[in-house]
């Protein structure tokens, strides 16, 4: 009989790096030996991943903002866990799964896992930044596990507590180089010969897309062979096209949307940038150094991040980025390196980390 544990996620199932994550664990598992069900907050609309989660037995299970409905909230969660009658409760939520633990901790749930997917609030608001922080302070207090993406985000939330690091694993084979899939990209959005810096991310605050705009105008003005192109949506895409009109870039700067295939863009680019005001160790890092493309990061990125030697990390200032793309544009223009290779490249194979988590799950189930 299959082990059920509860994922809890701070939204819907849609596109995005934590939802991918649990995705990618989810379908390698062994299925007769462990099944999801999901959480999911927002009545509105259904998520990207939920006919596939259907389809593979998992059921899941939608609450309301805390927030406006407090009291419905913590009912239809204890509901929840205590007819699922779970074991194990997995909440996807850095600080604000400890409200969710906290509700199973009065429930009887044995074992209560808290995942840190980051390094900081995804906020800026101070009331916001106030309650999550007394969360960050009490989420040691209800979980009985601590689980997260990278040593750095592991300490952020945990502190001195002791945690596993789960890798953001991907499945290494899909994002292996190939120079036709390359050359197909860059016929059907005109990239010619033209050096192609690419980005992958959603479309706010964290991501830092304003800083890549403006980095990449004066690469533009120095070297005008070279395109941008930016992979993903969200709620700041306005405002980005709007700047990018301001500066006369239309053209320059290509928006592909969300892609199901950016295993494939990986190939197209010349170089990938990731000027991330903050992240727990990004995965678009990690699938773009197995496709074997040079990468800048920002400096608070992780070193965690890092399995090639064609990564350099640099600060958030512009005149740095403009330096080390001008620099990396006349070294060796739209020519791919051949890729470097390392063990460690492994550690972040889905194929042995999803055993490797399964295994973490059946203990905690068979000693509780």
């Amino acid at each position: 009989m299959a082990v059920r544990i509860l994922y809890v996620n701070g939204g819907l199932m849609n596109r995005g790096g934590i939802e991918s994550y649990m995705m990618n664990y989810y379908r390698h598992f062994d299925r007769d030996k462990i099944q999801i069900d999901f959480v999911v907050h927002d009545a509105g609309g259904y998520g990207y991943y939920d006919e596939e989660i259907k389809a593979m037995g998992g059921r899941i299970f939608v609450l309301p903002q805390k927030s406006k409905h407090p009291l419905s909230y913590s009912r239809k969660l204890k509901r929840i866990l205590i007819e699922g009658n779970y074991k194990i409760i997995h909440t996807h939520m850095d600080a604000m799964g400890a409200w969710v633990l906290k509700v199973a901790k009065v429930c009887g749930i044995p074992v209560r896992i808290a995942h840190s997917h980051n390094t900081k609030h995804l906020t800026s608001n101070p009331i916001k930044l106030f309650f999550l922080e007394q969360a960050r302070k009490n989420i040691n207090k209800y979980a009985t596990c601590r689980m997260a993406c990278s040593e750095m985000a592991g300490k952020w939330l945990f502190g001195n507590q002791t945690f596993h690091v789960i890798r953001n694993a991907i499945d290494i084979d899909k994002f292996k180089f190939n120079k036709d899939v390359r050359e197909q990209i860059r016929v059907r959005y005109g990239i010619g010969n033209d050096f192609l810096i690419g980005h992958v991310g959603r479309f706010d605050v964290q991501k830092n897309h304003s800083f890549l705009i403006d980095v990449f105008a004066k690469v533009h003005h120095a070297m005008p062979n070279c395109k941008l192109m930016l992979i993903g949506e969200g709620y700041l895409k306005e405002n980005i096209l709007q700047k990018i009109n301001e500066l006369c870039l239309q053209g320059h700067v290509i928006l592909t949307g969300t892609r199901d295939d950016v295993n494939c863009f990986y190939n197209a680019f010349d170089l990938f940038v990731l000027p991330s005001l903050f992240e727990g160790l990004p995965v678009v890092a990690v699938e773009n150094q197995i496709n074997g493309c040079p990468a800048l990061l920002s400096s608070a990125i992780t070193t965690e991040t890092q399995i090639s030697p064609d990564v350099r990390f640099i600060g958030l200032r512009e005149e740095l980025w403009y330096a080390e793309i001008v620099k990396y544009i006349r070294m060796y223009g739209n020519r791919r390196k051949e890729r470097h290779i390392n063990s460690y490249i492994f550690s972040y194979d889905i194929e042995i980390e999803a055993i490797k988590l399964q295994n973490i799950y059946r203990d905690l189930w068979n000693k509780n």
